[in-house]
This record gives structure tokens, sequence and C-alpha cells, in this order.
């Protein structure tokens, strides 16, 4: 009878810790199989379906807005924010806010309250993405970079918004 509760305990108390499955079927050692990460994160959900959340809070002016024009800097993912990477840009490139050069999901991402400096996270579904047809939209390749209405996850750091002359302010973030 004490055997009995002695194992009852334990397997109620190893119920109540997610245990990496994968570890466990590839025959790791029970204490090796740690935990599986769970860092949940709360996200802001837009009227139009656009969920983000800050990783880090820009400190410098902002926010951006309709017509001006910007320096970012974004991973993009399908499958998750650590799913299969389609494109990366490193190094600082430009947009025109309203131009429709980026997803809208995106635009719309840099637009909720974003300043310079801030990195944020953001959860595109198609239709702020690329839709019904994915990318390209036609052609023998079609769809074949981001499948038709699938989400799109970004991470996006704003660089620095460009004054009317070509002039910018903004942060030198190496």
């Amino acid at each position: 009878m004490q055997l009995l509760a002695i194992a009852a305990t334990a397997c109620a108390a190893s119920a109540l810790k997610p245990m990496n499955r994968r570890a466990v079927m590839l025959g790791v050692p029970a204490a090796a199989a740690l935990p599986a990460p769970s860092r949940a994160v709360e996200m802001t959900k837009t009227a139009s379906g656009l969920e983000y959340y800050d990783v880090k809070v820009g400190q410098g002016d902002g926010p951006a807005k309709l017509d001006q024009t910007i320096t970012i800097d974004y991973v993009a993912w399908l499958n998750g924010f650590e799913g299969k990477e389609f494109s990366r840009f490193e190094k600082p490139i430009k947009v025109k806010l309203g131009e429709k050069k980026v997803a809208p999901g995106l635009e719309e991402c840099l637009l909720a309250d974003m300043n310079i400096g801030g990195t944020r996270r953001c959860k595109l579904p198609p239709s702020l993405a690329y839709g019904s047809t994915g990318y390209p939209k036609s052609g023998d390749k079609a769809g074949s970079i981001i499948p038709p209405n699938a989400d799109v996850y970004f991470q996006v750091r704003l660089r620095s918004v460009v004054l009317s002359k070509g002039l910018g302010f903004g942060l030198n973030v190496i």
C-alpha cells in the first residue's frame, strides 16, 4: 500500500513537469530529459488579426507614421518564430510606409506605436501576408517560397526614421 502511494505521488509530480518527449523517445535518461522550454508571451492582437509583442521597447523617437521613410532590419520565418527562415536583412533597408513595398501586416506592426530602437515579433495571418497565392504570386515557382494561406512570422527592429532631406534620426545599432 505504501509503495502504491509513493508511485502515485511520483506520477503526479512528473505530470506537472512537461517533459521533452523527443528526448524520452530517443532513449535519453530521465535525468537528462529536461522540461521543454515554456516561454509563453502574451501577444497584442489587432482587429485585422495581426499579433505582436515587444522583445525590446524602443527608447528613441517615434512612433513611425505613414509616408515616413524608415530603416529596419528583420528575420522572417514560416511555422513559428524559430521555424523555417525564408528571409533575413541584417543590414538596414529603407522602407517608405504606405507604399506597399512590404507585407501589409509588417507595415501595420511598424505603425503600432513602435519607437526607434525597438525590436518586435509579429505573426501575420495570410490576409496580412501573402494570401491565397503565397510567394511568388505566379509562374512556375508560385508559392514555392511562402506557401498559399501561410502565417508568416517576423522579428523586426526599427533603426531610424529618415527626415525629408535624406537625413535621419535614430540609433547607431551595430
